[in-house]
């Protein structure tokens, strides 16, 4: 409970900046008497206290993560240590255990720090680019956005190889949970893409959004484990252009165009 009314002060706070709340906003937003948040929070006079301990509880998790980033990437999810990440952050293990319980539990909060980060860029990118476009020019918007999200989640050639080693490890229970999260938001953002190309008539309206999430997903992964092996190959501007014309117009032949490979009927 107390976590919750923690949430709710620190909402409430940037709500009614530059006042503080008052027992009632914090009772009203975390939907409880104000007696409750007297209870765990203590009077209102502590409200300053509290929500400076919890920026500074913030700003070291945060540190902690950074420096996952950086340890992780450097020597690979097995070989890394908490020590290691402790050290790397300038802070004790306790520090860490005291926000994180494991090395997994770092390691997810780790990737869903990553992958909000990604796909806030993402929507803001999409979001310039569908103001101006139209029917003529949607193959190359989607060619666009394709190849961004690829050079966005390759950009840290660490972050897809320790991807890739995390996900050798989804036979543990807990390692396979946290990944499908990862990918229904992933899908999620993706079906959400195709639903206001759909809405604002840039493509088809029977086309099923979360099909095509997956699909996209799955063609991406594959292009990043390509690239993974063989970088110098893989140029993800020519590739997002060339699948997208592909797609767009269909790999059927038309009539100026027969395969030479079938007889004419």
């Amino acid at each position: 409970m107390r976590e919750s009314l923690l949430v709710a002060l620190r909402e409430e706070s940037v709500r009614l900046h530059p006042r503080l709340p008052s027992e009632a906003d914090v009772a009203r937003a975390a939907n409880v008497k104000a007696a409750v948040v007297r209870t765990h929070l203590g009077p209102p006079d502590n409200y300053s206290a509290l929500l400076s301990y919890q920026g500074q509880v913030q700003d070291t998790r945060e540190r902690i993560i950074a420096s996952a980033a950086r340890v992780f990437g450097q020597k690979g999810f097995q070989r890394a240590s908490l020590d290691q990440v402790a050290s790397d952050a300038g802070l004790t293990k306790g520090a860490i255990y005291w926000h994180f319980k494991s090395k997994n539990d770092l390691y997810f909060a780790l990737l869903d720090s990553r992958f909000q980060r990604d796909i806030s860029t993402m929507r803001e990118g999409v979001a310039a680019m569908m103001a101006s476009a139209t029917q003529e020019s949607t193959a190359e918007l989607m060619a666009r956005i394709f190849s961004n999200g690829l050079q966005g989640a390759t950009s840290d050639p660490d972050w897809p190889r320790l991807f890739v080693e995390v996900m050798g490890h989804s036979r543990e229970p807990e390692v396979r949970e946290r990944i499908a999260q990862f990918y229904a938001q992933g899908w999620e953002f993706a079906g959400g893409m195709v639903r206001d190309m759909q809405t604002a008539g840039l493509i088809r309206q029977d086309i099923d959004p979360e099909l095509m999430a997956s699909f996209w997903f799955a063609l991406g992964d594959g292009l990043i484990l390509a690239w993974l092996t063989q970088p110098d190959r893989i140029d993800f501007n020519a590739l997002a252009s060339g699948i997208l014309d592909m797609l767009w117009r269909g790999i059927a032949p038309t009539s100026d165009n027969k395969n030479p490979g079938v007889a004419a009927t």
